[in-house]
């Protein structure tokens, strides 16, 4: 999320009670708290994703894309690629 490769930052979901009260207790005695200073860096970051998304799937596709067409590529599986006549 941030972008910037100067902060590291993560999250766990759950929906079973007793791997929440492990990580709550993990948190609280680890003190597994993102600083203020942290938290500002992510959303720094966060002002930028859709752009930055943007921009991977833009340049993925032109990869996917130019595979496809390699003599040396049988296949390319690739989200959004359209598809070429069957080989």
């Amino acid at each position: 999320m941030n972008g910037h490769s100067d902060v590291v930052m993560g999250a766990i979901a759950t929906n079973n009670a007793e791997i929440y009260e492990k990580m709550k207790y993990y948190q609280n005695s680890l003190g597994t708290v993102p600083s203020p200073f942290d938290c500002f860096l992510v959303n720094r970051g966060l002002k930028t994703l859709h752009i930055r998304m943007e921009r991977h799937m833009f340049n993925g596709l032109q990869v996917a894309e130019f595979l496809e067409k390699h003599p040396a590529v049988q296949k390319v599986i690739y989200p959004g690629l359209k598809k070429l006549s069957s080989i």
